[in-house]
């Protein structure tokens, strides 16, 4: 139920091979502006914040559709492997990785087209088919865009219509039973009218017993430009995930010893007759660009989204005292449904003011958020020994007891302004401001309990940019933002709303481009405060008393070889420490947060042939389970092969992932935990366009 941000930064757009730095380059051969719109790399769509790229004091990375099939990505979190600071949360197997995707030690919020999205947008971060490019923004900054996680965001741009008429249908296969049916259709039904239909079916197994992975998701994509100043878009879109809850591997077995054995990557302790997660999400999202007089326009936006989910799951908790082999579980049963509307309306142009100009952008927001959680707990589940698992539920029914049926609303109203500033040719500075209004009540279903909280915020933004030389930039930075969803329903003792968390970045960056080569070195320091934290009188309760900073550094580039290779890769450095907190962490290190990352990727095409020969590196050194904790995940390294053969109009990619099939495992979030990461594994794609 989380919120996302904003769509006006872009230093460098990594991935193989697109960068920010290379629009940058072909706006300055021709003098025209390459508007970072949260969208894509033009004003003609979606356009938010105005900004040229290489005007903006902030960091972005993106991976494009290309990638998508060239990696044999199957998730949001496979994608953002490429982000040397990123952190691509639970593996595909996990309950919803769309909630534990990060992004310089924070949790990252999701954009959809320029619009935040919630936690479970995409109820499982798998549904591929309708991205034509995901772009991670890095940090707190959300003027724009409102209430947002400390790390940034992840910003899904959706596949839009184009003239003329194109399409591509494809088979995916692979191991673990994977099947899935992609399509891409696209027609241009008149002048200025065109719609583009995609979607995906997939009926596969997974590595973990038990498990399979149902899915569909389907969009229709619509634009509509009756004349240049006028141009809409409607995107609606259905996603649909079945599959069994998976509570993940004890800690003793996998990252620790349980004084016997390695537990199997497969090795599934839920109960197989009775666990199950059904989700859907139903989303509609429109906007129209009208231009004004005077390069002015106006654009009113408008998203409409549903989440609804069921699920009846089982949890590990600690192993028995006397035998780490055995380990209690607890489940729950229950249902989901939220709805988020959203309404924005912005105004945006140019303002001459003597030698200076000005590109300012002023807007308002609407936000109406509504759902409804109901839950009972098992009564009447059992421990499982982990070398010898007994299913409880093979032979007998689980039993309930009601927990609760809650509810929560948030309004919220905010304006906003922003003001990009030309001194020089060389020299721009933005600023840029928002203010908040928020109304949120959560309670009891039935009207025994209803808390009201009433709050506002106002963040804010500035930053330059400065051309050094042609080939050499700076830029420096600072973000602020606010985030009430991660306080939402907490109370204190004495039964009054939590402040909302608060965050702030400060960064410092150069880039360097020259022909063939560009590369980016960035110096920052984010921090989380006002965190959630225990009440120490009485846990029950909380209290704002955490703060946790983290201080990095990232180095990214590409490299152009020749005309047949490629090669891009990138370092980052986070140093993660918990500075405030009232249970006795204070100096130890962030949870889930590599202190080292790495990531390395390398496409060649053999001249006179349609092959293409793909690799990729992927290191992460060791980190500790949760805030505090002792417990070590360890230190991995992946590497991948891949071979691309275009025929055209059949292209044929295969990917052999996880070559080494290294053992590892990503934090589950419960400090009770982990999920296995994919094995090896091997899949190829058969595609044939039009």
């Amino acid at each position: 139920m989380k919120t996302s941000i904003i769509a006006i930064s872009a230093t460098l757009l990594l991935a193989t091979p697109a960068w920010a730095d290379e629009a940058a380059d072909n706006a300055n051969s021709d003098n025209r502006d390459i508007i970072v719109t949260g969208t894509k790399l033009s004003g003609e769509f979606g356009a938010k914040s105005g900004i040229p790229i290489a005007k903006v004091p902030q960091s972005i990375q993106i991976v494009t559709a290309d990638e998508i099939i060239e990696q044999g990505a199957r998730s949001v979190g496979d994608l953002l492997r490429n982000v040397p600071s990123a952190n691509p949360g639970y593996s595909r197997v996990g309950a919803y990785q769309s909630f534990s995707l990060k992004v310089r030690g924070f949790l990252a919020d999701q954009m959809r087209n320029g619009i935040r999205q919630r936690y479970y947008e995409d109820v499982d971060a798998s549904a591929l088919s309708n991205i034509d490019r995901v772009e991670v923004l890095k940090g707190p900054s959300g003027v724009l865009y409102g209430q947002s996680a400390v790390g940034g965001i992840v910003s899904i741009i959706t596949k839009q219509p184009q003239d003329g008429q194109f399409g591509t249908f494809a088979v995916t296969l692979g191991q673990y039973d994977q099947k899935m049916l992609t399509v891409d259709m696209n027609t241009g039904l008149a002048p200025g009218l065109a719609v583009r239909v995609t979607g995906e079916v997939e009926r596969s197994g997974t590595f973990v017993d038990y498990q399979d992975m149902n899915r569909k998701n389907v969009a229709f994509n619509l634009s509509y430009a009756p004349s240049d100043s006028i141009a809409a878009h409607l995107v609606a879109e259905y996603v649909e995930r079945d599959t069994q809850r998976n509570p993940g591997l004890p800690i003793k077995g996998t990252v620790e010893s349980n004084g016997t054995r390695a537990l199997s990557r497969s090795l599934y302790l839920g109960e197989p007759a009775v666990d199950t997660m059904t989700a859907n999400a139903p989303m509609v999202q429109g906007w129209v660009d009208v231009k004004l007089a005077d390069n002015w326009t106006i654009t009113p936006r408008f998203q409409y989204q549903e989440f609804n989910t069921s699920f009846l799951q089982i949890r590990l908790r600690a192993p028995d005292a006397l035998d780490p082999t055995t380990i209690t579980r607890n489940g729950r049963i229950g249902r989901e449904d939220d709805s988020y509307t959203i309404g924005q309306l912005d105004l945006s142009g140019r303002l001459v003011t003597g030698p200076i100009t000005h590109k300012l952008l002023m807007g308002y927001e609407y936000d109406h958020e509504r759902g409804r959680f109901t839950q009972s707990n098992l009564t009447n589940v059992t421990s499982i020994n982990v070398l010898s698992p007994v299913y409880a539920f093979s032979s007998m029914a689980p039993a309930s007891s009601f927990a609760f049926d809650n509810f929560y609303n948030i309004d919220g109203h905010a304006l906003y302004a922003q003001d990009q500033i030309d001194l020089t040719g060389n020299w721009n500075l933005i600023g840029a401001v928002r203010h908040s209004w928020i109304d949120a009540s959560d309670g009891d279903w039935k009207g025994a309990t209803n808390n009201r909280a009433k709050t506002s915020s106002t963040i804010w933004q500035i930053g330059s940019t400065y051309q050094l030389t042609n080939a050499l930039s700076v830029y420096a930075g600072y973000n602020t933002g606010f985030d009430i969803e991660s306080t939402g329903g907490a109370r204190t003792r004495t039964g009054e709303p939590l402040s909302p968390e608060e965050s702030n970045q400060a960064e410092f960056g150069l880039r360097y481009r020259t022909e063939g080569f560009r590369g980016s070195v960035s110096l920052f320091q984010i921090k989380r405060v006002n965190a959630v934290t225990a009440d120490p009188v009485d846990p029950d309760f909380s209290i704002n008393a955490g703060e946790q900073r983290v201080r990095g550094v990232e180095v990214e580039g590409e490299w152009n070889v020749t005309d047949w290779w490629q090669m891009n890769a990138g370092y980052a450095y986070l140093d993660g420490k918990v500075t405030r907190s009232n249970d006795g962490i204070v100096g130890k290190r962030i949870g889930d947060l590599p202190e080292h990352s790495f990531t390395a990727r390398t496409n060649v095409t053999i001249p006179g042939t349609p092959l293409t020969l793909r690799g990729g590196l992927n290191h992460i050194t060791n980190r500790v389970l949760v805030d505090g904790s002792d417990v070590i995940l360890p230190a991995y390294t992946l590497a991948d092969i891949g071979v691309g053969i275009d025929l055209k109009p059949l292209r044929i990619d295969a990917t052999l992932s996880n070559l080494f099939d290294e053992r590892y495992f990503t934090a589950s979030g419960n400090g009770f935990a982990v999920y296995p990461g994919e094995p090896r594994t091997f899949s190829v794609r058969l595609s044939v366009g039009f």
